[in-house]
């Protein structure tokens, strides 16, 4: 399956206090860190197509540890970056 780039016209702006407040929402057993089920739940949320792919996608790119979960704040910073470049989802 190939998902399209986002173009400038797809891009999608939220704030940072409601880009906590999601990862809060699915964070479910409440440990701070996000898993991959979390992470699918999480891109749904944002309404993007194919969550669970996408979800896949990005944690081999943010997981900079290995341990199968996003964490910290230098995991959640390539996180922002990696919405925008991939999907024009802008933080701010």
């Amino acid at each position: 399956m190939v998902i399209p780039p986002y173009t400038p016209n797809d891009t999608t702006h939220i704030s940072m206090k409601r880009f906590k407040a999601l990862l809060k929402e699915v964070d479910v057993n409440g440990d701070g860190r996000i898993n991959m089920h979390e992470l699918s739940e999480f891109l749904l949320r944002l309404g993007l197509s194919n969550p669970r792919w996408r979800a896949l996608l990005l944690m081999r790119q943010v997981d900079t540890n290995g341990n199968h979960t996003i964490e910290g704040k230098f995991e959640m910073k390539i996180l922002i970056k990696h919405l925008r470049e991939l999907w024009g989802i802008v933080i701010s």
